[in-house]
């Protein structure tokens, strides 16, 4: 191996190293509900709706922001991504009104952060003349990010024990040394195009294509499908970790189930590629009756049980919600790209996207306005009446993947 080709793997293996450790915010999430109701003293009415603002923001930002990538580079946004992850997490600290505020500012950041990452590594392989190793570095990106995500997770329990705001320094102290990092990032392809005055795209987004697609009916079933299921998955992980503080469990007890949720959830994203090989599309129902056990066990553990007993059964609960999440991405993803007579998948994906987050958006909204009168366990166990819209929905789009000719309706 000559020594360009050992230079240009070591560059794309520490852009993607960078890559898994800006995916998202480290030591915050195991923490946020805990912090947001023992230190800022909100309600779970209120912090159910951080996630509601949350969603709302990326609903209203991911469109603009393709333009906005287009306009100032990959680069550019993803440095401007990371430095928003870094304002949004030093957001945290203020009161509740400021913590509002920093839910689009994060949700900025991850729509330039997210397409922007992913096409410089793309573009830097193929440059490098590695475009078959795409794959392996997203899993390399994403390995990074689960063992990272451990560490600070079982880690921010002890810290916020010892001083409750040490976690979001951590996460910020982490951000500002990839925001400087960031500064040594490139695009090689972007770079060469400008050093020959060539134009920086070559693809242009047919006008209105976003909303032309919602004439085909088989768009508005994956529209809804990501509406209900990923509402469902996504509205359930925001509170998941109400029930435990419900029972007064221990900030480290708490992050020690987030930490066996999250390692289960990773072994479970990759053990489904195998049976998703197996059943391909059926195996929406296997995720569907893992999502609806672990929100029925989480409801059910804190009603009918305390103590030890609680602490497995809704561990379990926890454990199984977060299973279901990427193996829907999965799916939804395969689905799209597989569909014969398409030409416009990217932007499918982009409203599968947009449906994912409005569901969450919609869920969370209610579940808000609900915790102002219930209690988190009948919470969940109303999120339960949402499996049949899954199952429905699921079985429409079984019917439409055994046609297998999107241009039926495309």
């Amino acid at each position: 191996m000559n020594e360009s080709v050992k230079i240009n793997k070591r560059k794309a293996l520490l852009f993607s190293i960078y890559r898994g450790l800006t995916a998202d915010w480290f030591f915050i999430y195991a923490i946020d509900s805990i912090f947001y109701s023992e230190v800022k003293m909100m309600s779970f009415s209120q912090i159910s709706l951080i996630a509601t603002i949350a969603s709302l923001s990326y609903i209203l930002i991911c469109l603009p922001t393709v333009r906005l990538v287009r306009k100032i580079g990959t680069v550019r946004s993803t440095q401007l991504g990371t430095a928003l992850f870094l304002i949004s997490a030093v957001m945290m600290v203020f009161d509740p009104i400021v913590i509002y505020i920093s839910q689009p500012v994060f949700m900025f950041g991850m729509a330039l952060k997210n397409s922007s990452d992913s096409k410089i590594l793309k573009d830097n392989l193929k440059m490098y003349g590695l475009s078959k190793d795409y794959s392996k570095h997203t899993s390399i990106s994403k390995f990074i990010w689960t063992f990272v995500n451990a560490i600070s997770t079982i880690l921010s329990g002890f810290m916020f024990d010892l001083w409750p705001y040490s976690p979001i320094v951590a996460s910020c102290v982490i951000m500002l040394i990839m925001l400087i990092l960031s500064f040594f990032v490139k695009n090689e392809k972007e770079s060469f195009k400008k050093a020959n005055n060539l134009p920086p795209h070559n693809v242009k987004i047919e006008k209105f294509e976003f909303f032309k697609l919602f004439k085909y009916r088989t768009t508005w079933l994956l529209f809804f499908f990501a509406i209900f299921f990923y509402g469902f998955v996504a509205g359930g992980m925001d509170i998941a970790k109400l029930p435990f503080q419900e029972l007064n469990f221990s900030t480290v007890t708490i992050t020690t189930v987030c930490l066996i949720a999250y390692f289960l959830r990773a072994i479970t994203a990759f053990a489904f590629g195998f049976i998703y090989e197996k059943l391909r599309f059926n195996s929406i129902y296997i995720v569907i009756s893992l999502c609806s056990i672990g929100a029925l066990m989480l409801g059910l553990g804190g009603i009918l049980s305390a103590g030890t007993t609680a602490l497995i059964i809704m561990g379990i609960g926890i454990a199984l919600l977060y299973s279901s999440r990427d193996p829907f991405n999965l799916i939804r993803e395969d689905f799209v790209m597989n569909s014969n007579g398409l030409t416009k998948r990217q932007t499918l994906l982009q409203i599968t996207s947009i449906g994912s987050y409005l569901g969450r958006l919609i869920i969370t909204l209610v579940i808000s306005i609900v915790l102002n009168y219930q209690t988190i366990f009948t919470v969940f166990l109303l999120l339960l009446a949402l499996t049949p819209f899954c199952i429905v929905i699921s079985v429409l789009l079984r019917r439409k993947q055994k046609i297998n000719k999107y241009e039926m309706f495309y």
